[in-house]
């Protein structure tokens, strides 16, 4: 595959804007310790303000809320005929591992600008996009451009977490009577070699139409314990264990949805290497022996299934000849396209098939809609990005993790999923030690949301 940067185009684009002031504004956003699980308000009420103060184009021409720690800036448009689009992502991190601090080569809320790059969690995850989003609206402002579509800017405070800050601030728009043309959130965008899809001489992004269902469920089971001399009947541990063997045992059908299905209409003609390069010929009448090659493919089975990964096991005895007594287990889900907390559930009941177990969500929530590829959203994402970024690929595809875009799906039907700052691939670290993002790819980014914003909104 190509060096990222030999992919790169049009970089001359909008020679005036002030990328070394935008690397500073990052820079500092970087530096407010706003970490998810964090009790202290303080650092994302210090991303508030540095917003106010940063963006005096945007703060003259919109309406700055704060949501909690989230942030709805509303820029009103000039034709009510044309519905709004919102711009989003979120303001939290994730904490960084402890016993890992000095692993980094600046420190991890530094915010250092060095050796080509800003440093520091949120570079890339994604404090990045906020800001992007934010430079690219100023630039347009400051450039005298006016507005025909009306712009929200979203900012969850939660997104590593729990969803709360970006379903408050969509709940409050839908109060408002909002429904949106399409709204761009994170995900996606990384290039890749095809050779997943059997097309090893392209080169692939990806702009993500959907996102799976998410659910953790926990597995308890009760016991006396006692001397391990008398384990009649089994130990708890030995039930648990049994449990989480029978769910893993008894994986989900794999199915084609239509986003994946958009996928490979998108990739067919690049495919050269069977089995696919048949299979895709016919996709109606090989959609069985396309699900069954995906899921015996490490790179593609997350598309076509719920996926099954237990994660956590407490309560196990401190000696080895002492049964143990209340353990519980964990199980994270991905849920494919269709497929719902209530079906998971079902069917985790049937094949565990142990009365004496005990099942509950801790958290879940059902894979996203499925936004159209043939739609206008879509459509100026592609050109902006295929401006930007030459003999790319581009397909329509599925986040196997999760965003704050689903939130909003009350409110609009395109919700997209796209970062458009990419990275070489050895590079790409999100919540990971060294966390950085190139200030090359910063600005090619950047140069996209410019575009997008401009040819859909002014």
């Amino acid at each position: 595959m190509k060096d990222i940067y030999e992919l790169f185009q049009n970089e001359k684009e909008y020679e005036g804007f002030d990328l070394e002031g935008a690397c500073e504004r990052l820079s500092k956003a970087v530096q407010c310790r706003s970490v998810s699980d964090c009790e202290d308000p303080a650092p994302f009420l210090a991303i508030h303000e540095l917003i106010k103060r940063s963006f005096p184009h945007i703060m003259a021409a919109g309406t700055f809320e704060a949501v909690d720690r989230s942030v709805l800036i509303t820029l009103p448009g000039s034709d009510p005929e044309l519905k709004p689009a919102l711009f989003m992502s979120h303001i939290d991190v994730v904490p960084v591992v402890a016993g890992t601090e000095k692993d980094w080569t600046y420190d991890a809320y530094s915010g250092a600008i060095a050796e080509g790059c800003i440093w520091g969690r949120g570079t890339q995850d994604i404090k990045v996009q906020v800001f992007g989003e934010l430079e690219a609206m100023e630039y347009l402002l400051s450039q005298g451009k006016k507005l025909r579509r009306t712009v929200y800017l979203a900012f969850g405070q939660d997104e590593e977490t729990f969803n709360t800050g970006a379903q408050a601030v969509s709940d409050l728009l839908k109060s408002r009577g909002v429904s949106l043309e399409f709204l761009l959130d994170e995900g996606g965008g990384g290039v890749d070699s095809g050779e997943k899809y059997g097309a090893p001489g392209a080169t692939v992004a990806s702009i993500n139409l959907m996102e799976k269902g998410y659910a953790d469920l926990k597995l308890s089971v009760e016991s006396k314990g006692g001397h391990s001399s008398r384990p009649f009947g089994g130990t708890s541990l030995e039930r648990l264990s049994r449990a989480i063997t029978r769910v893993c045992d008894h994986p989900f059908e794999p199915t084609v949805c239509r986003t994946l299905r958009a996928t490979f209409e998108a990739i067919k003609p690049w495919v050269t290497e069977e089995p696919l390069k048949t299979l895709l010929e016919d996709i109606d009448a090989n959609e069985e022996k396309i699900a069954a090659y995906c899921m015996g493919n490490k790179d593609l089975f997350p598309f076509v299934t719920t996926t099954i990964a237990p994660t956590i096991i407490t309560g196990s005895s401190a000696a080895p000849n002492v049964m143990p007594q209340n353990m519980s287990a964990v199980i994270n889900f991905r849920l494919a396209a269709g497929y719902d907390p209530e079906k998971l559930m079902a069917h985790c009941r049937a094949v565990i098939d142990d009365e004496s177990v005990k099942l509950e969500f801790l958290q879940s929530n059902a894979a996203s809609s499925e936004a159209r590829s043939d739609g206008y959203g879509y459509a100026m994402l592609k050109e902006a990005m295929e401006h930007y970024y030459k003999d790319v690929v581009f397909l329509p595809s599925i986040t196997i993790g999760g965003t704050d875009a689903h939130c909003y799906e009350q409110i609009c039907d395109t919700c997209l999923r796209c970062g458009p700052f990419m990275m070489p691939q050895n590079e790409q670290g999100a919540h990971g030690t060294n966390e950085k993002m190139r200030i090359r790819s910063f600005a090619q980014g950047i140069r996209v949301l410019i575009r997008l914003m401009d040819r859909t909104c002014m």
